[in-house]
């Protein structure tokens, strides 16, 4: 899930002390996080021995790539921090401190000006959510705005390991299911969402149906994606994807369907 805050400042950056003072101001120099390391675009601090995890933070260097090959945009090699911590009080303590307003979350990503941020901590989640919220922070570092709904089906379709993707989200069954008796979201629905709040699992779940669709039903389908994100890229607001795809593609509810029965 995407949350975009303003930034103290990247003196959040800062090691913590692991026992945190939510309401300490920190006026020291920033210390060295116990563990960092440069995996691709993304600079990890940690407070822990991540090397346990090294398969995982592979995929997400091999996330660039693989989000440029799906949606052919170029994905900017900007720099995104990434911030792990071995305990969830640790995490909440930390984002207390910095980002006193901020919901607690399994994972967040933050950006206002400059490089991104993803924060997470252990749990059995975890890489589901550092797929999604490194996917928010690629396409957020390459393209002037992205839709909050796609923004967050894109999260969604990337969150599962590569091999599971087209076929086995957690999303697919239910979409599949609501395809057989005639159910289509509506798109024009999700393009009128105007924050995250308003985003609910359905919503979730619609965004993802709808960019598996246009990822899968056809070389069609995917060039109206594709061609969208390419505008963004360009700084040519492309309007309405909805209006879009019935141009172009004006039996789509019903190749929808198709697609997910």
């Amino acid at each position: 899930m995407r949350f975009v805050f303003m930034l103290v400042a990247l003196s959040a950056l800062a090691a913590p002390a692991l026992a945190v003072e939510p309401n300490r101001t920190n006026t020291a120099a920033p210390a060295r996080w116990p563990f960092e390391q440069q995996v691709g675009t993304f600079l990890v601090h940690s407070d822990y021995d991540i090397t346990p995890r090294s398969p995982l933070l592979g995929q997400l260097a091999d996330l660039k790539t693989e989000l440029e090959q799906q949606l052919q945009i170029q994905i900017h090699d900007e720099q995104v921090h990434l911030i792990l911590f071995a305990q969830h009080h640790n995490y909440r303590n930390y984002l207390r401190l910095y980002f006193p307003n901020i919901p607690d979350r399994q994972a967040l990503f933050v950006k206002r000006r400059g490089p991104g941020m993803v924060f997470a901590y252990e749990n059995k989640n975890m890489e589901v959510d550092l797929r999604h919220e490194t996917t928010h922070a690629l396409l957020n570092a390459s393209l002037p705005y992205v839709p909050l709904w796609l923004d967050e089906g894109l999260a969604e379709y990337f969150e599962p390991p590569v091999e599971r993707r087209a076929a086995s989200s957690p999303h697919h069954r239910t979409v599949k299911l609501r395809a057989l008796v005639g159910r289509v979201p509506d798109i024009v629905e999700l393009e009128d969402i105007a924050g995250v709040g308003e985003m609910g699992a359905a919503q979730y779940r619609d965004a993802w149906s709808w960019v598996h669709f246009l990822l899968h039903e056809s070389d069609q389908s995917r060039q109206v994606l594709v061609r969208f994100l390419r505008e963004l890229q360009a700084h040519s607001p492309p309007g309405s994807l909805a209006r879009r795809l019935a141009a172009e593609m004006p039996d789509y509810r019903k190749r929808y369907l198709k697609h997910f029965r």
